[in-house]
């Protein structure tokens, strides 16, 4: 990142500054609330109260921003809201390893596709992540009571997966394949990859205030480089698997049935407005 200047091209975005402030924004309203919140409940308001100590408002700030990243939406909020660093780190990654380089991509149009996708792919997530998690593991964890010692490292590796999965996606997507076969081929060959990302980039997120900002820019650029060296991606494409490509024929299939019945129409129609109009010349 440092050697190729990577950030380079980012002033490219002329609505980066806006997604910055929005960013701002939010992250100001949570700090806000935490530091009206802390002045409330604190009597003790001495310099050494405000930056050290188990009640400080620094560790209260700590403690609940780590507390949404870990248990809450907030870390998908800040994929979505970081997506502009994801997508061009990864795009400028790319045109460095393998030449690839998108025409007009920093304009407002494939952004917005990169942006709708990743929104997509977050709110899914964090779906998957609470069915998984509250509903399967609670039960599971409540039903045979000794299952609750591995709720924890079970609930780190099914959000280190997604979240890998969310960076990777981005790997996948500068490919031109849909959010459904990304699944697909990472399911195939790519999990241990999305797991191998997704473990630093959950702890990165755990720092306070840097941590959201250079943990989705890190992962994206080594999930670039990985998944270079380990897919073959960029080299043959996307090859459907067999149950894909059955879908696929069956599908294509079916929209040439209904081609040949709209055809079929279309010649109808045709055939009966000739012989209209010959009956029409007849007459006269």
């Amino acid at each position: 990142m440092l050697h190729y200047k990577l950030w380079r091209g980012l002033r490219e975005y002329n609505w980066v500054a806006r997604g910055l402030a929005l960013i701002g924004v939010i992250a100001g309203i949570f700090l806000v609330k935490n530091i009206g919140d802390w002045f409330r409940t604190s009597d003790d308001l001495s310099f050494w109260h405000f930056f050290f100590g188990e009640n400080s408002l620094i560790s209260n700030i700590s403690s609940t921003t780590l507390s949404a990243l870990s248990n809450g939406s907030l870390k998908w909020v800040i994929l979505i809201l970081m997506e502009v660093v994801i997508y061009h780190f990864m795009r400028a990654s790319l045109k460095i390893t393998l030449g690839k380089d998108v025409k007009d991509a920093h304009k407002m149009g494939p952004f917005v596709r990169a942006q709708w996708r990743m929104i997509r792919v977050s709110i899914s997530a964090f779906i998957l992540e609470i069915i998984l998690v509250n509903v399967l593991f609670g039960t599971a964890s409540s039903i045979i009571p000794f299952l609750r010692y591995f709720v924890p490292a079970a609930t780190l590796v099914v959000q280190a997966y997604l979240l890998g999965f969310a960076i990777v996606d981005n790997y996948n997507e500068q490919f031109e394949i849909s959010v459904e076969q990304s699944l697909g081929y990472v399911r195939r060959s790519y999990m241990g990859v999305c797991l191998g990302l997704g473990v630093p980039l959950y702890f990165l997120l755990l720092i306070p205030i840097i941590g959201p900002f250079i943990a989705p820019l890190l992962t994206s650029v080594t999930a670039a480089i990985v998944m270079k060296e380990l897919s073959d991606l960029h080299l043959v494409g996307y090859i459907p698997s067999e149950k894909e490509q059955k879908k696929i024929d069956k599908k294509t299939a079916k929209q040439e049935k209904k081609d040949r019945k709209k055809n079929k129409k279309v010649a109808k129609k045709r055939i009966a407005a000739a012989k209209k109009k010959e009956k029409q010349l007849q007459r006269r």
